[in-house]
């Protein structure tokens, strides 16, 4: 026996559950209207929870993901554009690509009424256990695609400094449980003012410890060096142009001249568009300029070993090593169905399509300074959406450095939700990065997630300030890892299991 239904007409569920689901990324950068996480949420559980059938919750849950894909990931499109593809293939492509996300919260909605709905536990308990499953499988189903997840949206709260305790999942999953509570408050209005006074207290409390205890606590401050992030602002479409190689290796040289002062010089991803084995002349100079001032100088550049291609770091003056990138972007620097579709349009036969991820696990790269050591925890472009990656490198660091080519999303939703992003895995391991993008969004920001500078986009930038070394494991550093996974699997289970025997 289910309570009235708050919204009758299907019509109005349908539009309800489209306007939830644009709330999601609303409450998130670049809007950053983040108290929408909870509304949305809350109201995703409500619809699909007095959904009146089977059919009925699977068709709610595919609008409320792509209203939230539709809008949240609106960017896919200009990065076809980017490359030329015509705009009706651009359109078709990315409207396939959000409504196929879309069907994970389809099949969240079907299994919830399914196999959840029946118990008394099911909107606070089991609706928030299944979500948190969910955020995680998207992370690495068809290789993951860990965008828009709901800890994201608390990025600029005291909340947020949780994370480095419990993870971008563990915050998630107190955002989950808090809507949990409003959306039983909905749905049993004679409990309300416990329902309500349940949700706060989930948010006033973590709001108060991160407060209290920001993620700079967990590591300790070893020196304070000056490191500039440089920016170049090369158009996407111009970047790998035979004709644009002498001056990409001129713009760099200057730069590198330039900026004697900085402890550490970082170049965007691919920053240098030959290889290395065509310019040794250049960077044996490079190297013993970055050696003569005692700075360390890091560059992104397509290595090659074996006939592979790799996407790459490379360290010069007082730092050294390679790094590879370990996570590819899928149809951006590798193929999928390879034979099938290369050559069916032009944007699956681009140059970068034809990169090999790292063979083995990656380690920081070394940077001497001053008669001390330090490490480098390298991240490039979109591995940053991987906590656990970057977790692994991070705990082994000093400073993270992360670089990317967000020119290919032009003046899109992505840069300003991968640096927002990006200050989460700060948090998550307390430490600093240097961010050096090709034409945005380059950052410095602080062990707590906070911008000590930004660039503009779309412009020349060589952005310079003090960032702080720090050693020091955080909560979640430690231990970290798929293992919190067993709570929600087991109670979403039991749950079923219950569910079931009574039917």
């Amino acid at each position: 026996m289910y309570p009235r239904l708050l919204i009758t007409h299907p019509a109005l569920q349908t539009i309800a559950a489209l306007m939830l689901g644009l709330m999601l990324p609303l409450s998130m950068a670049p809007f950053r209207l983040w108290p929408l996480i909870w509304l949305s949420i809350a109201g995703f559980f409500v619809l699909i929870h007095q959904a009146r059938s089977g059919r009925q919750a699977l068709w709610l849950g595919w609008v409320y993901g792509a209203g939230m894909y539709g809008l949240g990931i609106s960017w896919v499109y200009q990065s076809m554009r980017t490359v030329s593809t015509p705009v009706p293939m651009s359109l078709l492509l990315t409207s396939l690509f959000c409504l196929g996300i879309a069907l994970l919260p389809m099949l969240q909605a079907w299994l919830y009424h399914r196999y959840l709905r029946a118990h008394r536990a099911a909107v606070w308990l089991a609706a928030p256990m299944l979500w948190v499953l969910f955020e995680w499988l998207r992370s690495w189903l068809f290789t993951g695609m860990p965008w828009l997840l709901s800890g994201y949206a608390l990025t600029d709260t005291p909340m947020a400094q949780v994370a480095a305790i419990i993870g971008v999942y563990g915050l998630g999953t107190l955002v989950v449980l808090s809507a949990a509570g409003l959306a039983q408050a909905a749905i049993q209005p004679q409990h309300r003012s416990l329902w309500l006074g349940s949700s706060l207290a989930l948010i006033a409390l973590p709001m108060a410890i991160g407060w209290a205890v920001p993620a700079s606590h967990w590591s300790a401050p070893q020196a304070v060096i000056t490191a500039v992030a440089v920016q170049s602002n090369v158009r996407q479409a111009d970047k790998w142009a035979a004709r644009n190689v002498r001056p990409t290796l001129d713009f760099y040289a200057r730069q590198a001249r330039l900026h004697t002062e900085p402890d550490l010089m970082l170049w965007p991803e691919a920053a240098l568009t030959v290889r290395p084995h065509r310019i040794p002349d250049w960077l044996d100079e490079l190297d013993q300029m970055g050696k003569n001032r005692e700075q360390a100088i890091i560059t992104g550049i397509i290595t090659e070993e074996a006939g592979r291609y790799y996407n790459a770091l490379l360290g010069f003056g007082e730092s050294e090593g390679e790094y590879r990138k370990q996570h590819l972007v899928p149809f951006g620097e590798y193929l999928p169905f390879e034979q099938q579709l290369r050559g069916l349009i032009e944007f699956f036969s681009l140059p970068m399509s034809t990169l090999t991820p790292a063979p083995e696990p990656q380690q920081p790269m070394q940077w001497q300074r001053q008669d001390a050591t330090y490490r480098l925890a390298p991240v490039i472009c979109y591995e940053a959406a991987y906590p656990g990656l970057v977790r692994q490198l991070a705990k082994e660091s000093d400073l993270m450095i992360m670089v990317s080519n967000d020119a290919w999303f032009g003046d899109s939703l992505a840069p300003h939700q991968h640096l927002q992003i990006t200050r989460m895995r700060a948090i998550e391991n307390s430490r600093a990065i240097v961010r050096s993008t090709q034409n945005g969004i380059s950052a410095l920001i602080d062990a707590d997630g906070k911008l000590l500078a930004r660039s503009r986009q779309f412009e020349v930038a060589a952005l310079t300030g003090q960032v702080t070394l720090r050693q020091g494991m955080t909560p979640y550093q430690r231990w970290g890892g798929i293992g919190w996974l067993l709570v929600p699997t087991v109670l979403v289970a039991l749950i079923a299991w219950q569910s079931r025997r009574k039917h």
